[in-house]
């Protein structure tokens, strides 16, 4: 038994991510950049490791993340990329932007006089990404029709400004993930509001700089929106889910989440298991004992909705999710004994368990089952 896979664990194939990254990369137009989205730890699967790997092979990619600690730890393991932090930063940390050449994203008319005050303070130059707000209503410069022509001179003013390097302009579609005709129809509007500021720019003399839209579905779905770069998160790892692919693409899970089966044991009809007897067997059942739990990442509301595979076999979760275990029904399996793995996310030879297995029963997205894998799953990492 291999160190870390004693209990639960989880296998990070960076030779799969290096493949998804050539795969996304063959989608876009030549000459298009991507932005691999490393937030939240790499989306749960190693930042620094995910970053070593990408940069090997693309290093004129950018990098993008959520927040400042996430930047600096990057840089501080000598990673070089190109950095852009899509969300806020407090502005009094400009001299570290500058220092450690972090691009920051103008968010605002206000934060973006903010961040030009701070930094003029430190006699500093920081680099910028603006960011426009084209329908999703979250952050950005408004580029509604009843905005669109004060946000224009607010825009070109940001591009203007000392001691802000605007070298770039953004926007995030709010669902280029949905297949239905007004989810296209709305991805394309706010497609139209970006064009039209760049448009509004170069008339007055301004380049843009490098121009980005495209999220991971848009960036397999629809090329043409691809323009100087688009940034990529789920589709990198491997979990674009089947049903939010337009175009064929093949992109593989590069996460396998395992654990052990500890134990197997019998129950009789009308016998109540696990936390508040939430589960009370309608038969004579066998159950094993898997040694994982929501102190781990697996979430407890899968209680009596997930399913894993142990040899094969799928296996329905019985009773409530406790902190470090949960059972599963093995009743039609006697070849599972105690030892065996238990796949619980991911692909290992010829077993899956797709993504939809956790997230879909809950309500959730894709990327808050490998978030919520918690520190103390190690990761172990694999290369060619």
């Amino acid at each position: 038994m291999e160190i870390g896979t004693g209990r639960c664990w989880a296998e990070v194939d960076l030779g799969l991510l290096q493949d998804n990254c050539r795969e996304l990369h063959s989608l876009i137009p030549p000459g298009c950049l991507l932005m691999n989205v490393l937030k939240a730890d790499a989306y749960g699967h190693g930042a620094l490791p995910v970053a070593r790997a990408l940069t090997a092979i693309f290093p004129k990619d950018w990098i993008g993340v959520a927040c400042l600690s996430e930047a600096l730890e990057l840089r501080a393991a000598g990673i070089q990329q190109e950095i852009l932090i899509l969300g806020w930063t407090p502005a009094e940390e400009a001299p570290l932007l500058a220092k450690y050449n972090i691009t920051q994203a103008l968010i605002s008319a206000a934060y973006t006089e903010e961040l030009a005050l701070k930094a003029a303070a430190a006699n500093v130059t920081v680099q910028c990404h603006v960011k426009l707000d084209t329908g999703m209503n979250r952050i950005g410069y408004p580029c509604d029709e009843s905005s669109f022509a004060d946000s224009a001179e607010l825009v070109a003013k940001a591009y203007r400004t000392p001691h802000l390097q605007a070298g770039g302009i953004f926007t995030h579609f709010s669902s280029a993930y949905g297949r239905m005709p007004e989810d296209e129809a709305y991805t394309a509007m706010q497609f139209r509001r970006f064009m039209k500021m760049c448009q509004a720019l170069e008339q007055q003399g301004i380049k843009p700089g490098l121009r980005h839209c495209c999220s991971s579905a848009a960036s397999v779905n629809s090329p043409e929106y691809a323009l100087d770069m688009c940034r990529v998160g789920t589709a990198l790892y491997g979990h674009l889910a089947e049903s939010e692919k337009i175009r064929p693409a093949n992109l593989k899970t590069i996460m396998a989440w395992k654990a052990r089966v500890a134990a197997i044991h019998s129950v009789p009809q009308g016998a109540a298991i696990s936390y508040n007897r939430m589960a009370v067997s309608e038969k004579d059942m066998v159950l094993a004992v898997i040694t994982a739990g929501d102190a781990d990442g697996y979430f407890r509301q899968l209680t009596n909705l997930g399913r894993i595979r142990i040899r094969g076999h799928v296996c329905p979760v019985v009773g409530r999710v406790c902190m470090d275990m949960f059972m599963v029904d093995v009743t039609d399996y006697p070849d599972v004994t105690a030892g065996d793995e238990a796949l619980l996310l991911g692909t290992d030879d010829e077993d899956t368990v797709p993504c939809e297995w956790l997230f879909e029963p809950l309500g959730l997205g894709t990327s808050a089952v490998t978030c919520n894998i918690r520190p103390r799953v190690p990761r172990i990492y694999k290369s060619r």
